[in-house]
């Protein structure tokens, strides 16, 4: 996390879980298995372009948490691992604030 000042901290895993915040392999599992469900829903012809919106507002709102919960350097493992690109996250959370309704934002 990053503190007011600016600084990089860890935050013990104790920690993360007492405030409910998730590890990163919680958010690498979720995310990589709401992208696979986005790639079949890209790949079938019977879904709709509102469910696959829907999925990447999903992701969008974990690539959200993932900011919120991990270290600089988790976060940046993440996207590699996924093979997620800074425009391709910046996409989706802009998908999941699109989606979002004014008090599901605070």
């Amino acid at each position: 996390m990053i503190s007011r000042e600016g600084v990089c901290s860890f935050v013990p895993l104790a920690r993360r879980q007492e405030e409910g915040m998730k590890t990163f392999e919680e958010l690498q599992a979720v995310l990589r298995q709401e992208l696979l469900t986005l790639e079949r829903l890209a790949e079938s012809w019977s879904s709709t372009i509102q469910q696959r919106d829907v999925k990447e507002q999903e992701i969008g709102r974990h690539c959200y948490e993932a900011e919120e919960d991990l270290s600089p350097l988790e976060l940046n493992t993440l996207k590699k691992v996924l093979a997620i690109s800074d425009t391709r996250w910046r996409a989706y959370k802009a998908k999941f604030i699109e989606g979002s309704s004014p008090g599901e934002l605070t």
